[in-house]
Formats: structure tokens, C-alpha cells, sequence
């Protein structure tokens, strides 16, 4: 069983530095630390979706290579009922990153499986790095010496961005795919689309098809027209 590759271009990589936050300063330098093989051997992040534990995590094993350290990063949603095998002879690497142990929990087979795993890492002195929607008391994990060993490094919350680190966070991906997004477009998009960090990138993405399809600029007119286009009902007010 191989680990799933990063199949990310480097412009898209998600890395420590490009993540928003200033709620989130010590969480992100805890991770930087953890990841070139220093500060603690193991860390819970914990947050809803949208609040970017899968940018974290990836950018821990960017870092992570970066430095010359080997890593792995296992988004868990992707190996239903292939953990076991997904966690064989992972001791051997420096940087473990586990995204999404939320899908273990009520599953005595994988829940044994990741207990049996942190514990080979504890043995071996490897870093591990895991994410979830709650805390590890809050899961819904049945094996009671799973929780505890969840809980062996500091428990961390990944706080939610304000609305004007969401527009930040749009423009700095918009610069990096190669063009710019108005900060009143940016608040624009906030008033009336979804606010959840993963569908406004997606959004963004699409915008970005239709400025170079069109050849026009991000105004907040042509987002209109746009959200207008593809919105039920005709209004862009109806996506929000």
C-alpha cells in the first residue's frame, strides 16, 4: 500500500508561509518547528471544515521535505478500510501527517489500527501531526487508550479567519495564480456567496476561467454578472 503523493503544482503548493491567520500565529510556528524536526513529537489540530487543516498539514510535509526530513501525509478519508496496511512500516519516516481521524472513530478495527500506529511512532521517536473536526475527548472514539494517546502532545484549535483575513486570503491566492482581486470585490464576494474558506476558493477558481475567457478584470459588475449567471433563481443574493 503506497501513501497518496502531494499532486499539487508548485504554484498551488500550500506552505506555512501562505497561511492566514493571526489568531493562529503560535499554532503555525508549533508546526514549523515540529516539521524540521524539532519542538513537539506530536501535535492535534482541531477545527470545522474551511478552517485549513488540510493546508496546514500538507505545508507540514512541504516544510517537512524542504528540510530534508521524510514525511508522509495520509488524508484518512481517501483509505476507507485500508488502514492498516496505509500505516505499515510508516515508523520508519521522521514527519507522520494524518488528515481527518474523524472518519476512525466507531470503527474498532481502525481505531485499533491508529492506536497500534502512535504507538510504533512513540517507540521510534517520529513526529506525528494529526487534524480533525473536535478535540480527541469529542470524536466519538470508542477505545479509550486511543483517546488518551490523541492526546499525548498539545491539543490545538485552528481558529476561524475574520472577513477581512478571507479577503487577504483571496487576494493572495488570486496573485498567485496570476491576477488581481479588488478589495472591494473581495468584500463583495463575502456579502453575498458563501463564507466558507473552501467554497469561496473554489469560486475563485471559477472566476479566474471566466476573467480569461472574457478577458475582463474582477470588478465587482462583472462578479455580478457571473455569480448571476450560475446562481438559482438569477440573483447572486440566492447563493449567500
Amino acid at each position: 500500500m503506497q501513501q497518496l503523493p502531494l499532486d499539487l503544482g508548485i504554484r498551488d503548493m500550500p506552505t506555512l508561509e501562505s497561511f492566514i491567520g493571526s489568531k493562529n500565529l503560535l499554532l503555525k510556528a508549533m508546526i514549523a518547528q515540529q516539521s524540521a524536526g524539532g519542538g513537539e513529537m506530536q501535535l492535534f489540530l482541531h477545527g470545522p471544515p474551511g478552517t485549513g487543516k488540510t493546508h496546514l498539514t500538507q505545508a507540514a510535509c512541504y516544510h517537512a521535505n524542504e528540510q530534508g526530513y521524510t514525511a508522509a501525509y495520509l488524508p484518512l478519508r481517501e483509505f476507507s478500510d485500508q488502514l492498516a496496511a496505509a500505516f505499515d512500516g510508516l515508523e520508519q519516516l521522521q514527519l507522520i501527517v494524518l488528515d481527518d481521524i474523524d472518519v476512525i472513530a466507531g470503527c474498532d478495527e481502525d481505531e485499533f489500527a491508529l492506536f497500534d500506529l502512535i504507538n510504533r511512532l512513540h517507540e521510534n521517536r517520529r513526529r506525528l501531526l494529526l487534524t480533525a473536526s473536535r478535540p480527541p475527548r469529542e470524536l466519538g472514539v470508542r477505545l479509550p487508550d486511543l483517546v488518551t494517546r490523541l492526546g499525548w502532545g498539545p491539543v490545538l484549535r485552528i481558529h476561524a479567519l475574520t472577513d477581512a483575513e478571507k479577503v487577504d486570503l483571496l487576494q493572495t491566492r488570486a496573485r498567485e495564480r496570476g491576477f488581481e482581486l479588488p478589495f472591494e470585490t473581495g468584500m463583495y464576494l463575502l456579502k453575498v456567496y458563501r463564507r466558507d474558506v473552501t467554497e469561496l476558493l473554489a469560486l475563485l477558481a471559477r472566476l479566474d476561467r471566466a476573467s480569461l475567457a472574457e478577458q475582463r478584470k474582477l470588478t465587482v459588475p462583472f462578479v455580478r454578472d457571473v455569480l448571476r449567471q450560475s446562481a438559482p433563481g438569477g440573483t447572486p443574493g440566492d447563493m449567500a
